[in-house]
């Protein structure tokens, strides 16, 4: 099966998201960033029921990069991921979160979910952490 947006350009992704996320309701919209400089998650603030949510989705570049281009070669040794690569993987990884928001805001304006029922595992709780988070570090029990 093809992947999706393998070849992106990555062109006005960051603000596709943003502008997606602002004309549908977000309050505050950020970016989080790695060492290496390279954005890793958009954390972005709704308001729900009169109450301001904040939500947090990570990119998993390194996921991406590694389905589009890791594995092991022919002689059993992890493949070396080039800079070009780890890049398309990046664009690849974030045109996916572009197109996933947009899809899940869709279906939220034709009311076909509520905005706690797509968001609601990348849920910002107290302790910093997000709901899947929290629930993955307890064996995905609900505490």
């Amino acid at each position: 099966m093809p992947l999706k947006n393998r070849t992106s350009q990555g062109k006005n992704t960051f603000d596709k998201i943003s502008r997606i996320l602002a004309e549908n309701g977000a309050k505050k919209v950020m970016f989080d960033y790695s060492n290496d400089g390279k954005m890793e998650a958009i954390s972005f603030a709704i308001e729900i029921e009169g109450q301001l949510s904040g939500f947090k989705l990570p990119a998993m570049v390194e996921n991406v990069t590694e389905i589009m281009f890791g594995g092991e070669d022919r002689h059993g040794n992890k493949k070396k991921v080039t800079d070009a690569q780890r890049e398309q993987a990046y664009k690849t990884a974030w045109a996916n979160v572009r197109d996933w928001i947009d899809a899940q805001v869709a279906m939220i304006t034709t009311k076909q979910v509520k905005i706690e029922q797509v968001f609601l595992p990348y849920m910002v709780m107290k302790d910093g952490n997000t709901l899947y988070e929290n629930m993955k570090n307890q064996n995905l029990l609900l505490k």
